[in-house]
């Protein structure tokens, strides 16, 4: 203890001028905190001493050293935070209260220059070191700021504020502690600032010396999104308070600001992103003080005020744009350029009257068109310019219309459809859709491939090519939405001009591609005489030309195939149909002279492709449409050509598909044997180039190429085209050997084992599923034999195992995976039994192999889900057809099963080898099993056909089996017991859970009750000693299953001498061992279900006497454990039932734990749900004392929400499933819940909970419909009720102060937070239960005349109450410190209608006289005007 005896000493030592006082001895950190530790030492007001020497030396020592400022000594932090929190807690009875001595010590000693300090050095501190100081700073600042704030000025308040800031710079990011004293900071500094006489100050400061800092936070601090919203308010509260608004505003100008912004912003790019919120904040604060910002007087015009807010924003706007200019083009200046143009649009600040604005958006205009000719890697700057337009677009689209034709050539060179490029062209389309100028939109587009010339394009032939189709312009999403537009919104005399200026367009583009063409033709003399680079630049015109006519015929292909013929008259849809077969022969002459170039050696190749191609996807286009009459085949000469052509090796891919295509049409028109000469090709190419491979195929035949890849892409998507679209029309005229080669080609594709990886695109294997599962390929009578032949064959191949290798097994096997994704059905019987019977034999080979467990694992998988398949498809076997024999329903002859019983016995043994124990395996061979066994034991339909002999030795050949499998599984020792156990178990659960109208031999109750034992043998020792962890889990489940299985109906009639009763009751042992344990959630999850399942399998066991006692305990058990096994009350008797009711009533009156209590509620409403026959007396008596209950819980109101839903829950639940139950006694409790959770509070949750309304407006609205007759009874609580929910979809206005927002919060319920208003959902939901009082309806009640009652409402008899509820409307509407929003007033009205409806003109002119002022009749008579418009008076 210290040498300091007296106060007096204590005193003296602490204003000693040296530290320690005395040389050699204790420092004064060291003296004061013993003294404070020592509690016999008594000094007067020792806290106050205590405290005024440490800030006194903050002050004083603030500016020394890190190594000796106390400011950073945790010592000094310690002390003062024990002393001020035992201040504030109260500390002795002779200690005066903090709060009356703490404000005049910092009257003394001021505290900000300390807090000034202290920040400044945290900004410069270690960060270890800084973490070990900031929790004991925080919590001594939490203590005195609030003391401290009070008597600082703004100027201070900034400093303070700034310091922070600094310390968040030079500290690159805070802990929590910093960022909760920062809060506190901003939180203060924001109030000062708002009730500050000296803004202006206070705004030039900041700006000279913190904004840069409060950009960066806000910009770098996505960690801290609390800290950075707490900061970034109380910024814009200084940049954008009322008085600097004033000034702005007179000086026109907001340069000083973004001078400020301006440094900042070269110095850091990050800070960029700050500027659209900046933006918007500025906005919300011009609009929020527009009265005293824009003059109100009479002399202005209407609308005058939000066009000075307008232009106001467009200045703010402009300015923003100016510091992006300066900056070099990116994508993050281009991202802030859409955020604010955004905010123009969510705020309609654009005015095209006001020629600043025009300008202002002109200049962006004209950046983002820039933007999209800058290539970069990903096309960023593209993609931005383009949502850019996008936004423009939505502000106003008359901006865009004249760029248009500018734009489209532009979007045409863009490479991938980007959705944001997407987005603007389906903006583009609405507004053409609107004013009906498709064809426009569809001229420009037209007029936008004529702009492509060799000379200004920077892209290959090839590339602009690939671009063009893979673009936003001929993406298939935008012609689809092309197409649809000019099916609806084209009109009848739009047609006929854009389908001929379409086809006059596309013949244009191949004229010059032929005139090209034409000039490479001349004689070889004439050729020589040419300049070289002439004929380079020929050879580039002419591959441009190709591609121009490609995207046209792409386009026209479009055009032509959704003209809405239906929507011209007779004449001109004539006309269009000559129109349209002039178009396909055009195609088919193109396709003539192209086909003789193409033989031509001396010809370039791929512009001749890609126009054959063109052509022939228009012609096909047109011959499909629909649009002219189609017409038989009969161009023998391009027939011929075309297949000459696609015999060519080097053909494009894109090529070979569209030829192939044509002649598949051209067959339908030719003899067999020339369609199958065509289809040869086709199928030759699939043979030689659809391999096995990871390929994948996009859908674009235009990234079809020549090597490799481009080879095995086309055979899929040739594949692709065939199985989806021709496939029917080749059974028709194939030979079976094309047949076989096709399926062939088809089953080589195979299906992986591992189908969790994705690939983009269309791949080989998703074909194959997609042909297997296709009803259309099953239906093809042809197609499906041949296929089955050729599966039939792979399977038997490898009958001999004696000389099968692993990879002939994986062959097999494969080919049973194959089956696995086949409809069952579609196998005859004979190929099903076949299948099987070599599937049995593969799997004991597989099984008795030396193949690695993993391969042998997923074989077994395999062949054991084919079984388990064909097993359980009825008629799965037929007994003609094989020695497996299984129960055929429609055949009684006595079966043989000994082959069956080999199968189990093999299946039984298997499961002991190491392969068994996989998870899959395990479900399939189990699945597997329950299948076989549930056939042996007889279907029961057709059982009453059967005479007694053959029904008879049915029953005991099944008896047979069922002892086999029964020997086998108690047989059965080592570590795998625990496996084959839980396998039996479910095998036996499963199959005798039927209700089977025979019982069994004795033989066969011997054997089960032999089975029994080996069950409790093997689960009684490891449950009666039970530790609960997760591999107990099992033991617990397979009693459960064990108990199950023996309370079954079909074992019920055991004999006598079976002893039942001996069975081991384990539920009373584990639950008090599952009291006791704390394992994860998951671990109680499972070990409670089992054990509660148990409990519950035990009760049936149980005689009569003892059930009431079990049943008490089994609720018991309930309630202590989470909902996972919710009980039902069907299956006891109507006295367990009360009894069980009695105890929850009980429990719920006297039991204090929320989680108790939702237990019970919902264990309740099971319960009540699924009562038992003749208890309607004890559900009635029951549902009073809960709800006579739930008026008793003074707290449930103020209590958890869960509780709170859960009761309401309870409440819905009883009044719309069983309102038969409620009586008049019932109501009145109903009434006063309801009340109460609507009454006013002031405190409220966080959170708006929006359920509690619709739980509320469910149960009125049940009652209403429901039991109208005790409701009528209760009009008054009704009408109070109504005039309640009316009262709480207010809206508190955000310019309130603390008092006044008080006042209104304080009539709010608990659950409704003012900040989190209700929403459109629930006043829709109050105006449809306003309704509900004129809809009739029936009483749902046990009255005997309840079948001739009438259909009635409570229109009538609330016509007395419904005046209040409309007043209560008027209320709300008239509170001056309320808002009710336009649309919850929209949506309030069809429910005011009725209300309207029912009070009449007398009730109405009452009101008016007697309960409304001036603001209320005015209100009044508008809402009656508005309701006389829509009633219906019968006279039209």
């Amino acid at each position: 203890m210290t040498s300091i005896k007296t106060p007096q000493a204590f005193i003296r030592a602490l204003k000693a001028p040296s530290d320690p006082p005395v040389q050699g001895g204790q420092l004064k950190i060291e003296i004061a905190r013993q003294v404070w530790d020592d509690l016999s030492f008594l000094v007067p007001n020792k806290a106050e001493v205590v405290v005024d020497w440490i800030l006194g030396k903050f002050l004083k020592e603030k500016d020394n050293e890190i190594t000796l400022n106390p400011l950073l000594d945790i010592r000094f932090w310690t002390l003062l935070n024990d002393v001020i929190s035992s201040a504030s807690a109260g500390g002795s009875s002779g200690t005066r209260s903090l709060k009356i001595w703490l404000p005049n010590l910092l009257s003394r000693i001021p505290f900000a220059p300390t807090l000034v300090a202290l920040l400044r050095l945290l900004g410069r501190l270690d960060p270890t070191l800084r973490g070990s100081v900031n929790p004991v700073v925080f919590s001594s600042l939490a203590i005195i700021w609030p003391f401290s704030a009070q008597r600082l000025n703004a100027e201070t308040m900034l400093e303070c504020f700034g310091a922070f800031l600094t310390a968040y710079h030079g500290g690159h990011g805070a802990d929590d502690y910093l960022v909760q004293i920062g809060s506190l900071i901003a939180t203060s500094y924001r109030n000062s600032v708002v009730n500050s006489s000296n803004k202006k100050k206070v705004y030039t400061v900041f700006l000279q010396n913190y904004l840069a800092y409060w950009l960066e936070l806000h910009a770098l601090s996505s960690s801290d999104a609390a800290l950075s919203d707490i900061v970034y308010d109380a910024g814009i509260e200084t940049l954008f308070n009322l008085d600097i608004l004033r000034r702005t505003r007179d000086s026109k100008t907001e340069t000083e600001l973004f001078e400020a912004i301006a440094p900042v912003l070269k110095s850091n790019t990050e800070v960029h992103i700050v500027l659209p919120r900046l933006f918007a904040s500025y906005i919300e604060y011009v609009k929020k003080h527009r009265g005293a910002l824009v003059s109100q007087g009479s002399s202005r015009v209407h609308g005058s005020a939000n066009t000075e807010i307008q232009a106001q924003g467009i200045q703010f706007l402009a300015s923003c744009l100016s510091l992006l200019d300066v900056h070099e083009q990116s994508v993050k200046t281009w991202s802030v350029r859409v955020a604010l143009l955004e905010v123009v649009d969510k705020e309609s600040l654009f005015d095209r009257r006001n020629t600043e604005s025009t300008m202002v958006l002109d200049r962006v205009i004209g950046h983002a068109l820039n933007s999209i000719e800058i290539r970069t890697a990903n096309n960023d700057l593209a993609i931005y310019g383009v949502e850019c337009l996008s936004t423009l677009a939505r502000i106003d689209y008359d901006m865009i219309v004249p760029l248009v034709p500018r734009l489209l050539p532009k979007l045409l060179l863009l490479p991938g459809p980007h959705v944001s490029y997407l987005n603007f062209l389906d903006l583009i389309l609405a507004y053409h859709n609107k004013t009906r100028t498709v064809n426009a939109f569809t001229e420009c587009f037209l007029n936008a491939l004529s702009t492509i010339e060799p000379a200004s394009l920077k892209n290959s032939s090839t590339e602009l090519y690939q671009n063009a189709l893979s673009g936003p312009l001929f993406n298939a999403t935008h012609l689809q939405r092309l197409s649809k537009a000019l099916q609806t919104f084209l009109s009848g005399s739009q047609v006929l001009p854009l389908a001929q200026a379409t086809f006059n367009f596309l013949k244009q583009t191949w004229e010059k591609f032929d005139a090209e063409g034409r000039t490479e033709e001349r004689s070889p003399k004439r050729r020589r005489t040419m300049n070289m680079e002439s004929t380079s630049l020929t050879k580039s015109q002419k591959d441009y030309s190709a591609v121009v006519f490609v995207l046209s015929s792409h386009l026209a292909m479009t055009v032509f195939s959704s003209l809405p013929l239906h929507a011209v008259t007779e004449e001109l849809r004539d006309e269009l149909r000559s129109l349209l077969s002039d178009v396909r022969n055009f195609a088919a002459r193109i396709l003539k002279k192209v086909m003789k170039s193409l033989t031509k050696s001396d010809q370039p190749v791929w512009p001749l492709s890609i126009v054959s191609a063109a052509s022939l996807r228009l012609w096909y286009a047109l011959d499909v449409s629909g649009h002219i009459t189609p017409v038989p085949f009969d161009d023998e000469k391009l027939y011929k050509r075309a297949l000459k052509a696609i015999q060519d090796e080097q053909l494009l891919p894109e090529l070979f598909v569209e030829l192939s295509r044509f002649l598949f049409r051209v067959c339908l028109h030719k003899d067999q044997s020339s369609s199958q000469a065509a289809f040869s090709h086709s199928l030759a190419y699939l043979e030689k180039n659809l391999q096995v491979s990871p390929v994948s195929w996009s859908g674009q035949a235009h990234g079809l190429s020549l090597d490799e890849q481009g080879q095995k892409e086309c055979a899929l998507a040739l594949m692709h085209m065939i199985v989806e679209r021709w496939l029917p029309v080749i059974e028709t005229f194939a030979s079976t050997e094309q047949l076989k080669r096709l399926v062939r080609v088809i089953m080589s594709i195979g299906i992986a084992e591992d189908t969790s990886q994705s690939v983009p695109g269309l791949q080989a294997e998703t074909l194959l599923l997609q042909v297997l599962r296709s009803a259309q390929f099953w239906e093809l009578h042809k197609v499906r034999v041949v296929f089955l032949n050729y599966v039939e064959q792979i399977v038997s191949a490898h009958d001999d195992f004696s000389c099968t290798d692993s990879a002939s097994t994986s062959t097999t096997v494969g080919a049973y995976r194959l089956l696995l994704t086949l409809p069952v059905e579609y196998l005859s019987r004979s190929n099903r039994a076949d299948f099987a019977r070599r599937a049995l034999a593969l799997d004991r080979h597989i099984s008795s192999s030396a193949m690695p467990l993993i391969s042998k694992s997923k074989h077994l998988t395999v062949l054991r889900a084919f079984l388990g398949r064909v097993f359980s498809t009825p008629n799965g076997i037929d007994s003609s057809a094989s020695s497996i024999v299984i129960f055929n329903i429609s055949d009684y002859n006595v079966l043989q099963v000994e082959e069956l019983c080999d199968a189990l016995k093999h299946l039984m043994a298997s499961m002991t080898s190491p392969a068994f124990f996989d998870e899959r395996l395990d479900a399939t061979t189990t699945s597997l099993l329950k299948s076989i066994f549930l056939y042996l034991l007889c279907h029961k339909t057709g059982i009453d056909d059967l005479s007694s002999e053959t029904f008879k030795k049915l029953q005991y050949s099944s008896s047979d089996v069922v002892l086999n499998l029964i020997s086998t599984f108690a047989q059965i020792n080592g570590q795998a017991r625990l496996q084959i156990e839980k396998a039996s178990s479910q095998v036996f659960s499963f199959s005798l859970q039927a209700n089977f109208d025979f019982s069994f031999s004795d033989e066969l109750q011997s054997a089960m009750q032999q089975l029994s034992q080996t069950l409790s043998t093997a689960t009684y020792p490891q449950l009666s000693t039970l530790q609960i962890e997760m591999a107990s889990v099992e033991e617990m489940r397979m009693d459960w299953r064990h108990k199950s299985l023996f309370s079954s109906p079909s074992l019920r009639t055991l004999p006598h001498d079976v002893n039942i009763d001996a069975l081991p009751f384990l539920g009373a042992t584990l639950f008090p061992k599952l009291s006791a344990w704390n394992g994860d959630v998951a671990a109680r999850c499972d070990v409670h279900v089992a054990a509660l399942a148990i409990l519950l399998e035990e009760f049936d066991f149980f005689p009569e006497c003892d059930r009431s006692s079990r049943l008490d305990y089994i609720t018991a058990a309930y309630i202590s454990t989470v909902n996972f096994l919710p009980p039902s009350g069907s299956s006891l008797s109507a006295p367990e039932f009360s009894q069980l009711l009695d105890l929850i009533a009980e429990d719920l009156n006297y039991n204090d734990s929320p989680e108790v209590r939702i237990n019970l509620l919902q264990i309740s409403t099971i319960l009540l749900r699924s009562h038992p026959q003749g208890t309607l007396k004890h559900t009635q008596a029951f549902s009073s004392r809960c709800l006579r209950t739930f008026l008793s819980w003074h707290d449930l109101t103020d209590g958890p929400i869960e509780l709170r839903l859960q009761t309401l829950d309870f409440v819905v639940k009883h009044c719309t499933e069983q309102p038969a139950v409620l009586r008049i006694g019932d109501i009145g409790s109903i009434w006063s819940l309801i009340t109460n959770f609507l009454a006013g509070s002031r405190v409220h949750d966080n959170n708006t909970a929006l359920e509690i309304f619709h739980k509320i407006i469910n149960i009125i609205s049940a009652l209403i419909r429901l039991r109208r007759d005790l409701v009528i009874h209760t009009l008054p609580h009704l009408g109070s009720v109504l005039r309640q929910l009316l009262m709480i979809v207010r809206t508190v206005r955000s310019s309130l102060g603390m008092k006044q927002t008080s006042l209104v919060t304080d009539t709010l319920p608990r659950w409704l937070n003012a900040k989190q208003p209700v929403g459109i959902e629930e006043v829709k939901a109050l105006a449809r239960l306003l309704e509900t009082l004129t809809t009739k309806s029936m009483v749902r009640n046990n009255a005997p005349n309840s079948e001739t009652q009438k259909a009635e409402s409570l229109a009538k008899p609330f016509s007395k109450h419904a005046a209040y509820v409309l007043k209560a409307y008027i209320t709300a509407m008239n509170d001056p410190l309320c808002l009710l929003p336009l649309e919850h007033r929209k949506e309030l009205q069809r429910g005011l209608y009725a209300l309207c409806s029912m009070i009449g003109d007398h009730n109405r002119d009452a009101l008016m006289v007697s309960a409304l002022d001036s603001g209320g009749k005015l209100t009044m008579k508008t809402l009656w005007k508005e309701y006389e418009k829509q009633r219906y008076v019968g006279k039209g």
